[in-house]
């Protein structure tokens, strides 16, 4: 074990060395002369890096020194289309000799310049050869570039019919389930998709991206319960599959499903280490599932993490309202609204906070500003309508009705019109309005009774209610 540490200590000093000796000659300092090898262990260590500039830097360096070998002219090429200059690949590609031309790498990489610049046909010429007697991988790769070219061509039956012959070969390949993906979402082709990746799973239970991309498919169709299972299959099977984990616990926080959700968030956290959206979202949970200690202190690791976060601000606010806490929670919204000024739930929030606070001008102020800012949404001005009502101020709630009406339509806010004429005493414009409400939306009903729940009792209301009512 000893030996092994010391090895490659022994490697790292003599690649540092190396980095360190390339970098001061690029600045112009005397260069010693490096081996081939050298070269080649400092163009991978820029590919490994992402640094694919210098990685070009060292092999034209090595071909200064080399001379135009044809490895080195393979790697400058394949340097060069990462860096999505493919003409000039291209170009470099033509300087290999006439013996290593018609190499299937060689034409490979030729048609990816082809496919980038659009030069469809000669692409698919250029294919041929590897694709009849090329080894396994380099037939895939081949096919993996003739579903570019169909999906460019919009020839979508032959784009699906190419990435099924690579899954049938490499079912577990990344790039074709990726491109799986990508024609099953521009198609809305999700249950030929779900067969196929059945069929797939059929042969291969533990695929973890084919039950992810199952997951996701159902996920599309509303078949949520399908969806997360199909999400919890791909991690269990590959426990470093952050995407899994993610789109399960995400998909179970917008289905309301909190302890689901905080339980995955949990686990990520444990295996991937913290973000600030992780300790916000895993904060959410615990509020939704009344826990308000636990969500304040994990809302608060996400402030540490961005002090900016104006979700974050809120949340922290709704959790100090939840415990009767107005003060804190204004503050809170008040911050929020300093660093985001066009969420129109900040504001309804702080309106309600002022509200709690006895401050009715300041409240009253807030809902207009919520009006403004989501003009459009209905349930905006149902908040403003519930805070007039539960003041008394009928008319003032009749006008910001009457002016919701340019902006939006609900029939909640025709049931809300309901109960503010009968408050108004003006009972016979306000049936008419509760008959449109009930044939709009009759289950909707209930939002009347939450004004006042006398109005449950009234005779008028229940008759007309009655004779509403759907057949079963």
């Amino acid at each position: 074990m000893e030996r092994n540490i010391n090895t490659k200590k022994t490697k790292t000093n003599i690649l540092d060395h190396l980095i360190s000796e390339f970098e001061s000659t690029s600045q112009g300092q005397h260069i010693s002369t490096l081996s081939a090898k050298d070269f080649d262990d400092l163009i991978l260590y820029y590919e490994l890096e992402f640094i694919f500039d210098k990685a070009l830097e060292v092999v034209e360096v090595a071909l200064e020194h080399l001379g135009h070998q044809n490895d080195l002219l393979l790697k400058k090429a394949r340097i060069l289309v990462l860096l999505k200059d493919h003409t000039a690949a291209y170009e470099t590609l033509e300087y290999l000799n006439a013996e290593s031309a018609n190499d299937n790498d060689v034409l490979l990489l030729k048609a990816q310049c082809m496919v980038a610049e659009n030069n469809y046909d000669q692409a698919f010429a250029l294919l041929k050869m590897p694709f009849r007697n090329g080894s396994s991988a380099e037939k895939i790769t081949a096919s993996m570039l003739k579903a570019n070219i169909y999906e460019a061509q919009k020839d979508f039956n032959s784009m699906f019919g190419t990435i099924k012959y690579v899954l049938d070969k490499d079912p577990s390949n990344e790039a074709a389930m990726d491109k799986l993906w990508a024609y099953m979402e521009s198609q809305r082709s999700y249950q030929q998709g779900i067969h196929f990746l059945n069929q797939l799973l059929d042969k291969d239970p533990y695929n973890y991206l084919a039950w992810f991309n199952l997951g996701q498919a159902y996920s599309c169709l509303g078949e949520y319960d399908n969806a997360l299972s199909s999400y919890e299959y791909s991690y269990v099977i590959n426990p470093d599959f952050e995407a899994g984990f993610r789109e399960c616990a995400e998909l179970a926080f917008e289905l309301g499903k909190y302890k689901m959700a905080l339980k995955v968030y949990l686990e990520i956290l444990e295996i991937f280490g913290p973000d600030c959206d992780l300790f916000a979202n895993i904060g959410i949970c615990y509020l939704k599932l009344k826990q308000f200690k636990q969500a304040r202190l994990n809302l608060r690791k996400a402030m540490r993490l961005d002090p900016y976060n104006d979700e974050v601000h809120y949340n922290l606010g709704m959790c100090f309202m939840s415990e009767n806490k107005w003060e804190m929670g204004l503050q809170f919204f008040l911050r929020a609204i300093s660093l985001e000024d066009s969420c129109e739930d900040y504001f309804v929030a702080t309106a309600g906070a002022y509200y709690k606070l006895g401050d009715l001008d300041k409240a009253n102020y807030y809902y207009i500003k919520a009006t403004e800012k989501g003009s459009d949404q209905p349930e905006i001005w149902m908040e403003q309508v519930k805070f007039l009502y539960q003041i008394k101020e009928y008319q003032k709630a009749l006008e910001v009705l009457e002016e919701s009406e340019t902006y939006t339509y609900s029939a909640e806010l025709y049931y809300a019109l309901t109960a503010v004429l009968i408050a108004l005493d003006r009972k016979k414009e306000a049936m008419e309005q509760f008959k449109e409400a009930l044939v709009d939306d009759f289950y909707a009903h209930r939002i009347l009774f939450a004004f006042d729940k006398e109005l449950s009792t009234d005779p008028e209301v229940t008759s007309v209610l009655h004779y509403y009512q759907p057949e079963e």
